[in-house]
């Protein structure tokens, strides 16, 4: 089976100021359980236009995961558990395919 990259985002805090340390450990916990390891790739800064229109300036910790291009749909489900506990309208996934991964 293919391998695939995915980087993905979590905020630091929600759109209302509180600080998401729980809600990134618990994820980083599970993404932990379920796929071996992760990455932290530092701090990223962005902007994102809301459904409502206005703008919501995210600080987030950048992550990595290598995982078989058949469980995306699993890292989907820790983020969509994510993105409900911290009251997120959307979390950043990007998915890279045809990407070697070795661990030696």
């Amino acid at each position: 089976m293919a391998r695939v990259k995915a980087v993905f985002y979590l905020p630091l805090r929600d759109n209302a100021g509180r600080i998401l340390d729980k809600e990134t450990n618990e994820a980083e916990m599970e993404l932990f359980v379920r796929f071996v390891g992760w990455t932290f790739l530092g701090y990223v800064k962005g902007i994102y236009r809301m459904a409502d229109g206005s703008q919501a300036l995210d600080e987030s910790k950048a992550y990595s995961v290598s995982l078989d291009e058949s469980r995306i749909d699993e890292l989907e489900q820790v983020l969509r558990t994510f993105k409900i506990q911290a009251s997120q309208e959307t979390i950043y996934l990007e998915i890279q395919r045809n990407v070697e991964v070795r661990f030696i």
